[in-house]
């Protein structure tokens, strides 16, 4: 894949203006239309007389994407790094719309599928090269597709009618959206300073073996085409302020704990007081994880705090309603056939929206105004007084939901699937945080156990949700607490994950309560890494389980870090 790396010395550093953001959008048009012709000339024609293997769908999509990062550590400037690259994605589907190209292809190798084409272009001079990149990408798409439609065809002969006989592609109202991003003016020398400053602070912590402060910025400029009449042009800016520290404790697991602030805006990042106190809040609660006693293997009610449990629901549910996976033979199909029942307890609801910009004053990494394949955003609901009612649609239909919702997504180099966007946990009936403490502990009393546990927060997970392995979670806390029901004070504690299957932990809900909050991150799956939100109140479960965390079995450093040159001169 083509990098463009510049190291900035002293400069802005800032990107000029995307050039010509109509003219893009234009060659892209002309680009499709000459393509629709040739290809309609050269399709084959079938016993009817109609063609056989024509294109049916055609879409482009273009993304210029910039990225600026600054870092410091240890007191020092550890780098500014900047990196331009305009990556073109272009599909082909061949067929009908009942039935094409795209079609799943049973029993194939994980090895077996066509590889997809990646192409990039030049950002400088006459547009020129990219109708012309355009037009050999599509000429390779479909010829590609042409030889996947006949392995589809012979597939479906020799294999038994599938429970979901829908089609491949459904119809949708073409979108037309003219709204590029202004580019942002950022002042990085002096975040180069800042990020210097603000890292020396954890040099006040020995036992800190790294650590880091860094602000990255990606701007990205998108157009889209389709042969349905879809025309786009928008932007996206993203902004994250984040920390980091690590440290080993004395058994060899290694510790890190990361915060981090993300906006959309300049003006919405945190100010030096609240960057400076993030920066205290790692090191101390590193430092804290080394002294930490580690939990064994352990089942027992906890609390999820609202941006754990958002993390929990985006693993654990979000994934599981997908559409795709609802048709696919090989997934799990954990909630296909359950749409109309209970899955959750009757006072939460779920909802996907990616068209919320913000929720309170956070901005929310999961929105977006059109999906990747030129359909509007809508608001899902999925779940609504704990009775399943939706899926997250793309433009590939499945049994009773034959309509895109508005959530084709991917990254750039892959092919969309369905993908969560602003995943929202709704509590219609909620307790105050105290009140569902004074709700754990007796829990905990109940089934005699001498505590429970409080997840603070949650660095990530991942899910199985495939027939071929068990239908199963593991999600990573940071920060866990042991919550005695004799009255000690909280006790800090490592070595966990948090383990289990859906089903058993969704019955398993007690109650929530608490203000909500928001997880922002950047999720990946089949279609890449897209940017995510989950937001929710605090959850308790009356029963969860934990197994022991991976750890290596290398000792602390040896060697003590040097006394900072401060700490000397003042002796």
């Amino acid at each position: 894949m083509f990098w463009q790396a510049v190291v900035a010395a002293g400069s802005s550093g800032a990107f000029a203006a995307p050039r010509g953001e109509a003219e893009v959008l234009a060659t892209l048009q002309a680009a499709l239309e000459e393509a629709q012709v040739q290809l309609t000339a050269a399709a084959a024609p079938g016993a009817d007389g109609a063609p056989a293997d024509r294109a049916h769908a055609i879409s482009y999509e273009v993304v210029d994407r910039r990225e600026h990062t600054v870092q410091g550590s240890h007191g020092a400037a550890a780098g500014t790094v900047s990196s331009r690259r305009r990556i073109v994605d272009v599909d082909v589907r061949v067929g009908t719309p009942e039935l094409d190209s795209t079609h799943k292809i049973r029993d194939e190798s994980a090895f077996g599928g066509d590889s997809r084409g990646r192409w990039m272009v030049g950002f400088e001079g006459p547009l020129d090269p990219l109708r012309r990149l355009l037009l050999r990408a599509t000429d390779d798409a479909f010829r590609q597709a042409r030889s996947r439609l006949l392995k589809v065809r012979s597939n479906a002969a020799v294999k038994v009618v599938r429970d979901d006989d829908s089609a491949d592609y459904g119809p949708a109202a073409p979108v037309t959206r003219m709204a590029p991003a202004a580019p942002l003016v950022v002042d990085y020398p002096s975040w180069k300073e800042l990020t210097r400053e603000l890292s020396g602070a954890y040099l006040a912590w020995p036992e800190i073996v790294d650590s880091a402060v860094q602000l990255v910025v990606t701007e990205d400029d998108r157009w889209f085409v389709n042969n349905d009449g879809a025309r786009v042009m928008d932007g996206r800016s993203h902004l994250r302020f984040a920390t980091w520290a690590t440290a080993i404790a004395d058994d060899g697991m290694e510790l890190s704990v990361y915060d981090y602030v993300d906006v959309a805006a300049l003006d919405h990042l945190p100010d030096r007081a609240r960057m400076e106190a993030m920066v205290q809040g790692v090191a101390e609660r590193t430092a804290a994880l080394r002294k930490a006693p580690v939990v064994e293997p352990w089942t027992g009610p906890a609390i999820l705090r609202g941006r754990a449990a958002g993390v929990f629901f985006h693993e654990i549910f979000g994934h599981r309603v997908e559409g795709h996976r609802q048709k696919d033979e090989d997934e799990g199909q954990t909630f296909t056939s359950m749409v109309g029942q209970s899955i959750l307890p009757s006072f939460l609801s779920v909802f996907d929206d990616p068209t919320i910009e913000r929720f309170g004053n956070v901005d929310l990494n999961g929105h977006y105004v059109v999906d990747n394949e030129g359909v509007a955003a809508e608001r899902v609901s999925l779940v609504e007084k704990g009775v399943l009612r939706n899926f997250l649609m793309s433009r590939t239909p499945i049994e009773g939901f034959a309509r895109s919702n508005g959530h084709g997504r991917r990254q750039t180099s892959h092919t969309v699937v369905p993908r969560q966007g602003n995943l929202m946990i709704e509590a219609h009936v909620s307790v105050s945080a105290a009140e569902l403490r004074k709700r754990l502990v007796a829990e905990a009393v109940r089934q005699g156990k001498p505590w429970g546990l409080l997840f603070d927060d949650i660095s990530g997970g991942f899910t199985f949700t495939g027939r071929s392995t068990p239908n199963s979670f593991a999600v990573q806390p940071v920060v866990v607490w042991r919550v005695w029901t004799d009255g000690r004070p909280d006790e800090l504690v490592r070595g966990v994950d948090l383990i289990g299957t859906p089903l058993t932990t969704f019955s398993r809900i007690l109650a929530a309560g608490g203000e909500p909050e928001v997880f922002n991150g950047t999720c990946g799956a089949e279609s890449g890494w897209v940017p995510v939100s989950a937001s929710a109140p605090s959850l308790l479960v009356s029963e969860v389980e934990v197994q022991r965390r991976a750890k290596g079995n290398d000792r602390p450093p040896l060697l003590s870090p040097p006394v900072p040159h401060d700490a000397e001169a003042a002796k």
